[in-house]
């Protein structure tokens, strides 16, 4: 399957528009320091062992700290059959306030 890519800058419109949930793909420790409003965290190696469990209905936007990590996640969740959109430039490009 494939996946959409945007800037990072979109977001949160991209999440509004869509309903989508916003995925940060960081780890723990770095979601905690601070994040895009309204994440949640699901850190990557838990994507590739398969832990996730949203509705298949729902889009999911997924980032990182650079799109490294987020690109290899949407590839996995575009895999098991999610609508995903991939934040390109990552968190280091985000201008707005972040949540902590």
């Amino acid at each position: 399957m494939a996946f959409e890519n945007i800037s990072i800058r979109q977001i949160v419109g991209a999440a509004l528009s869509n309903d989508a949930i916003i995925i940060d793909v960081r780890d723990a420790g770095r979601f905690q320091n601070g994040h895009i409003p309204m994440a949640i965290n699901l850190p990557l190696d838990r994507i590739e062992r398969g832990q996730v469990n949203f509705p298949k209905s729902r889009v999911l936007i997924v980032y990182c700290d650079t799109g490294g990590s987020s690109i290899q996640a949407a590839r996995i969740l575009s895999n098991m059959g999610y609508r995903v959109i991939n934040c390109i430039g990552g968190l280091k490009n985000y201008k707005a306030s972040l949540t902590k």
